[in-house]
């Protein structure tokens, strides 16, 4: 009899643990799943943006613009990167991350991979760059490939928080006599609760139960002996994900009250009266059990009502017995306000009944539903959750019981639509991009009848000059006034999309023939050149107008687009400001641009193509040479001289212009300590500096150290900058001139009076030199404004303490007048043409035995 009621209550609380424990691992597993749902969402958002513009790479600014909007509201993220197949991270959420090595990345070696998303293993440290990490700090790596015509590109990587995952598990460990691990397919330990250690190399590979886990099924139990204890084990593994989540509840604990009875009933079996007192006990024994198990079923109520998901518990019929506190927080509704009702209460409306149909045909045959559903809160707002319903079957296998677990994924799902949105459209003005455009260009080259297709190419002339001296900020603002006024120069059946930059088209399907589109690129040219004022300050910006006729059926999108393209080059070549048709011609533009580009890398890779021309610098007065401006000269492989007017931009757009500044700084000013070891007086060398140099290089501190290593003093170099420089917002272009101020440069300011600088940014820099840019030298004697103008420029500079240069003197008229206002420096081929080291050396020489150039005219 004793030996009965010992089986008997030993198996009701076997009983009692198993249905306890499956319950919680079923809980935990969903609430995994759905977190592992959420990153595979922005993962693949990510790839979505990374496969698009594979071929247009983002800049570092903006994809950890878009990886951060990816990561927020995501406390299960540390980071979200984006890592090259050779494991350097081009962009992540953590911007100290960027450009670096990632060392320890399993996924990196998976270059064939054919799965869509790749759990890593486990790595030390906190972010994945982190090379040193105290022990016990640990990331869960989680891969998604992106790829480029079937070729792996890179991967974007998640980076799973630990903590996390741990603080699912944590109260259930404190209150239970239960140990979690979320493990790999392949062994490899992820988390476990509590902790065992130091996880990185950590595996369970190879261990029983673990490699037969997922031989019979993807979840069930058994009993497993650890260490003389007794435990039973319970695991999951996810049907999507390569995860097993195991619970592990120790029966020997859970038995304690049990075992403890037992032992001591054994001693009370003696006589009747120990009988009956036996039975007492086992009575009141049996009543602290009972009031035990309802204290367990109590907290696994509570750890339910306090998870972060809403639970409901519905009968067989789908009525609601039981809600948590998250679902009322989630939709509104109070507990008494849905039990005894159905989930219907929730209905949007959004679902058609077979939606409902196939649910209920799943989870009535026993079977898990998973899926999305459009809710509505109980104030009307519409709600997206991620939604599992099981089905709990009673002992008698019959299904007695619905538990529905809901996520709430509005946020993630609007942050997925913004994603998609960007897709194909421009951040900065919601314009449609060069994506969404040839997807229009081609449905539109498509249709039948052989209808005409226009396109129009514009781009806004010297615009990245802007960028580059007044700041990013800045040149967005112009770009949305730009766009603004081309949405207002047309109408709504034309689209307008922006390429990239400061490019934009035009697709034009409607009543199109030549002259309607001339009329139209007239009227946008007019447009785009009214003059905009922004802080204080006023530009006159134009465009260069590209235009292409296409026939539908006849010709290729990117045929089109690459003939507008064309065409708003050779506008730009002509003189800017103007719109251009498209002809065969124009194919030698393209590639006279892309010859020029490289046959410029050929001759910074080579000796000999570039070489320096020295321009003397004559004192007004004396018609002494005092000092010379460095030219830059280019003779190409073929023989050709090629116009510095014509290289030097495709320097700057290239930013060859740094490398070849660098070059030319360090030549010239190692030729200036070799006249000075000749005894030649050259007293000064004139730099000319590019803005692109300014805002790209520290050429302060080159230009320092090369004077330095040559003890040439810094009173000896005048740099010169355009005047558009003066506007620049970029800290580094301030830093390089505030340095040379600073170390005693000479600073000239070239071309005054010819952009859309003011006096106040001449003031703010104080320069030492202004020079008169030749299109004013060649008006005197024949425009009296001109004059005027040159006056004014010598009282404002000698207001401001500068000296005074005039650039192209090439008659003694000029000269006389430039004399007679009180012009300090004088440069132009009537005194001078650009001369050869030796050429100069030999007009230096002459200077120093006392000789002067048209003497008579001094």
């Amino acid at each position: 009899m004793f030996i009965l009621f010992q089986a008997i209550g030993e198996s009701r609380a076997r009983v009692s643990i198993e249905s306890e424990s499956a319950v919680l691992a079923h809980t935990l597993e969903g609430g995994l799943v759905r977190s592992i749902q959420d990153i595979q969402g922005r993962l693949n958002s990510m790839r979505a943006q990374l496969e698009y513009t594979s071929e247009l790479l983002l800049e570092p600014d903006e994809l950890q613009r878009r990886l951060t909007l990816l990561i927020e509201m995501s406390p299960q993220l540390r980071e979200l990167a984006v890592v090259s197949a050779e494991g350097v991270v081009l962009g992540s959420s953590q911007p100290d991350e960027i450009g670096r090595t990632v060392a320890g990345l399993s996924c990196l070696s998976q270059a064939d991979t054919h799965l869509p998303m790749v759990f890593g293993q486990v790595i030390p440290g906190r972010f994945l760059t982190e090379t040193l990490a105290p022990a016990g700090i640990y990331q869960l790596p989680i891969c998604m490939p992106y790829k480029f015509e079937g070729a792996l590109r890179g991967w974007i990587v998640a980076v799973w928080n630990p903590d996390a995952v741990s603080a699912l598990f944590r109260p259930l460990i404190e209150q239970l006599p239960i140990s979690l691990r979320l493990l790999n397919y392949d062994g490899s330990l992820m988390v476990s609760a509590p902790s065992i250690g130091e996880l990185p190399g950590y595996s369970l590979a190879g261990q029983e139960p673990f490699n037969s886990l997922l031989d019979e099924r993807e979840w069930g139990s058994l009993e497993l002996d650890r260490n003389g204890r007794q435990v039973l084990l319970h695991y999951r593994a996810t049907s999507m994900f390569p995860v097993v989540l195991t619970l592990e509840y120790d029966l020997d604990a859970g038995l304690e009250h049990w075992h403890g009875l037992v032992s001591r009933l054994r001693w009370l079996v003696v006589g009747i009266v120990v009988m009956i007192l036996l039975a007492s006990g086992i009575i009141f024994r049996l009543s602290r059990r009972q009031q035990g198990m309802a204290d367990r079923l109590q907290l696994l109520g509570t750890a339910i009502s306090t998870t972060a998901n809403a639970v409901i518990i519905t009968d067989a019929k789908g009525v609601v017995q039981w809600v948590n506190r998250a679902f009322t927080l989630l939709t509104g509704y109070e507990p008494e306000q849905v039990v005894g009702r159905t989930p219907a209460i929730l209905n949007s409306g959004e679902h058609p009944k077979a939606f409902f149909n196939d649910l209920w045909q799943t989870i009535t045959q026993g079977r898990v539903w998973r899926g999305e559903v459009v809710n509505r809160t109980r104030s009307g707002a519409r709600l997206i959750v991620d939604q599992t319903i099981t089905p709990i079957c009673s002992e008698n296998s019959l299904i007695d019981h619905y538990v529905a677990v809901h996520e709430d994924v509005t946020a993630r799902r609007e942050a997925e639509q913004r994603a998609l949105f960007l897709a194909f459209h421009d951040q900065l003005t919601e314009l449609p991009n060069r994506r969404r455009l040839s997807e229009k260009l081609a449905e539109a080259l498509q249709a039948p009848g052989e209808q005409k297709v226009g396109l129009l190419y514009i781009d806004l002339d010297n615009f990245k000059t802007v960028n580059d001296t007044l700041g990013h900020s800045m040149g967005d603002e112009l770009l949305v006034i730009t766009v603004r006024r081309l949405i207002n120069a047309v109408t709504e059946d034309i689209c307008l999309a922006r390429l990239g930059g400061d490019e934009f088209a035009m697709l034009v399907t409607k009543d199109v023939d030549t002259q309607w589109l001339e009329e139209l690129a007239i009227r946008l040219v007019k447009v785009l050149a009214q003059p905009v004022e922004l802080n204080g300050t006023r530009f006159q910006l134009s465009a260069s107008i590209g235009l292409a006729i296409g026939i539908s059926g006849d010709t290729e999108p990117a045929t089109l687009l690459r003939q507008a393209d064309l065409a708003m080059y050779k506008a730009k070549h002509d003189g800017r400001n103007q719109y251009r048709f498209f002809d065969v011609k124009m194919d030698y533009l393209m590639r006279r641009r892309v010859e020029l580009e490289q046959g410029l890398r050929a001759a910074m890779a080579g000796e000999g193509e570039l070489s320096m021309r020295y321009q003397p610098i004559f004192d007004a007065a004396t018609l002494k040479p005092l000092g010379v401006e460095v030219l830059i000269r280019w003779q190409s492989e073929s023989g050709e001289w090629v116009s510095p007017a014509e290289f030097i931009p495709v320097a700057e757009e290239s930013g060859m212009i740094v490398q070849i500044g660098a070059w030319q700084m360090e030549e010239v000013i190692g030729q200036l300590a070799t006249w000075d070891k000749q005894g030649l007086e050259v007293g000064y060398l004139s730099l000319n500096v590019s803005a692109v140099q300014l805002a790209r290089d520290d050429i302060a501190g080159r230009l320092l150290r090369a004077l330095a290593r040559h003890h040439i003093g810094t009173d000896r170099i005048v740099v010169e900058i355009t005047e558009t420089t003066l506007m620049s917002k970029s800290l580094l272009v301030k830093s390089n001139l505030a340095a040379l101020e600073a170390a005693g440069v000479f600073v000239s300011v070239d071309d005054f009076g010819t952009g859309y600088s003011s006096m106040s940014y001449l003031k703010e820099l104080q320069a030492d030199y202004l020079k008169i840019d030749r299109s004013f030298v060649i008006g005197i004697g024949k425009n009296r404004s001109d004059e005027e103008i040159i006056h004014a420029m010598i009282a404002l500079a000698r207001s401001l303490q500068m000296k005074v240069v005039a650039e192209g003197v090439d008659d003694a008229a000029q000269l006389r007048f430039l004399q007679s206002a009180g012009c300090d420096l004088i440069q132009g081929f009537l005194l001078s043409k650009p001369l050869t080291v030796l050429e100069a050396g030999a007009l230096f020489d002459s200077a120093r035995r006392g000789l002067t150039v048209l003497a008579g005219y001094g």
